[in-house]
């Protein structure tokens, strides 16, 4: 894990560094942000998690085509179970249309003793660090992950990938697909994880516009995910973000 880290911290550096002949960095390209979100449920790969209305809250820095950042998730109704809180630290590039992401999700457990963060080692690591490449064009948002870092007990390999079709700025469609188990997402088992049909608006709150989002969500593959999250057949959900 220290190696991946200290790779990642080496292109940031370099590709930051080169070609500026030694000027001193514009700060104009240098930005700080905080985004905030709410939905009705947490469905993140087509599992419910915390059964419960879910906030989330991302902090992060960009500069130029960089960004790193700390992503944070947490149930509305105050409950531990269901790994309805995370945490989520990522680092990614961009280039044209295309975005390598890595990704360090760590999911709490309900007892806070159970909960050691910062415990990286293979042997005993609650950390999952998925590689991601996404792509995104007017019409089509695409990505595919892999998890390159886990607890040496995780033995499964599958292949996350997710599609959004954008016919206009008021409907798109998703579909997800796990090509075998996989621990990240809480799988035994591949198959399509994700069907959903997605209507988007602006609301008028304040003078301000708010974009929300209803969500029609369709899991073939529930039967074989984890019981410790939540695994129907169908959500309905809406989310907003600020």
């Amino acid at each position: 894990m220290k190696k991946l880290l200290l790779s990642i911290y080496i292109l940031v550096f370099a590709n930051s560094s080169y070609g500026q002949d030694q000027a001193v960095p514009d700060s104009s390209n240098l930005s700080f942000n905080v985004d905030l979100g709410v939905a009705s449920r947490n469905i993140w790969r087509g599992l419910d998690y915390g059964s419960s209305p879910s906030i989330w809250g991302d902090l992060y820095g960009s500069f130029k085509k960089f960004s790193i950042g700390a992503m944070g998730t947490s149930t509305l109704n105050g409950s531990k179970s269901g790994y309805g809180n995370w945490m989520e630290l990522y680092a990614s590039y961009t280039f044209k249309n295309l975005t390598f992401v890595v990704d360090d999700y760590f999911f709490f457990n309900s007892e806070d003793s159970l909960n050691n963060y910062f415990d990286y080692t293979p042997q005993n690591t609650q950390h999952l660090v998925e590689a991601r490449i996404e792509y995104e064009n007017d019409y089509l948002d695409a990505m595919v992950g892999y998890v390159i870092y886990s607890n040496n007990a995780d033995n499964t390999n599958g292949v996350y990938l997710e599609a959004t079709y954008k016919p206009n700025k008021k409907l798109s469609f998703t579909a997800g697909y796990l090509t075998a188990s996989q621990w990240l997402s809480f799988y035994d088992k591949g198959g399509i994880t994700t069907l959903g049909i997605n209507g988007h608006r602006n609301l008028n709150v304040f003078k301000q516009k708010l974009p929300l989002t209803a969500s029609l969500i369709l899991n073939p593959n529930y039967q074989n995910a984890s019981p410790a999250v939540g695994n129907n057949l169908i959500y309905f959900v809406l989310k907003t973000d600020f």
